[in-house]
């Protein structure tokens, strides 16, 4: 029993200390360099082919999650508030999933949205995401404005945008 003891006194600085440290998105508060398999399976999309002076959402999302799918919504129905901010919507789920997902919710005609499969699991660490959908905010310079977990109405979203 104190072997346990000595050793849990040893090892639980180290953990504490390992979570206290700040995540990678607040180290550096811009919009970090990325990549994302589209539903195609062969092209990619990533923070070169975002259009200049505009912002930016970033939503890590599941396409199985609910709040992920209601975010969606909310964002497909307020289409004409955000059409002049790019969504990048980013999985790590399969293609095919994305593909459906798209399908089921039409994406494919609002050009600001942008879907795809995060293969090398880039965002889930940068954000240290805890709850989906998480939904970072990028003004038009790519700075970061605020970071909300879970779903987020899209008035919320556009005031911290303003």
């Amino acid at each position: 029993m104190r072997i346990f003891t000595l050793l849990f006194l040893l090892v639980s600085p180290i953990l504490v200390l390992a979570q206290d440290q700040e995540a990678p998105y607040l180290k550096n508060p811009t919009l970090p360099n990325f990549s994302i398999l589209q539903e195609d399976s062969t092209s990619w999309f990533t923070n070169r082919d975002l259009r200049p002076g505009v912002p930016v959402i970033i939503m890590l999302f599941s396409p199985d999650c609910d709040h992920c799918r209601e975010q969606t919504e909310m964002f497909t129905k307020n289409i004409s508030k955000l059409r002049n901010i790019e969504i990048v919507m980013s999985t790590f789920q399969p293609v095919y999933k994305i593909r459906n997902f798209c399908r089921e919710f039409d994406l494919h005609k609002y050009q600001n949205f942008h879907i795809g499969r995060d293969v090398k699991y880039f965002f889930g660490p940068f954000y240290r995401i805890k709850f989906a959908p998480l939904l970072a905010l990028y003004d038009k310079n790519r700075n970061l404005i605020t970071v909300f977990e879970g779903d987020t109405k899209v008035d919320k979203i556009l005031e911290a945008l303003k």
